[in-house]
């Protein structure tokens, strides 16, 4: 294993982490049948669910970056 391994051993366990503490936005079954007509209003995130949001968004970028380095290397 390289570098480039080792980080994205390390990223992988930090978007599980990410994704796992976020709170779920909402039920599925709801917002297929249209029963939750909030799910898709544009609410705004703070504190704790804007830092999960982002940290969960530059896992997934990062992910991305290292997986194709990884390949190409």
């Amino acid at each position: 294993m390289n570098f480039v391994d080792y980080l994205l051993l390390i990223n992988s366990l930090f978007l599980i982490m990410f994704v796992a503490l976020q709170e779920s936005k909402g039920d599925l079954g709801e917002a297929l049948t249209g029963a939750n007509t909030e799910l898709f209003k544009n609410q705004k995130e703070r504190g704790m669910e804007l830092f999960l949001s982002r940290g969960t968004l530059i896992s997934v970028v990062l992910f991305i970056v290292l997986a194709l380095v990884r390949r190409y290397m």
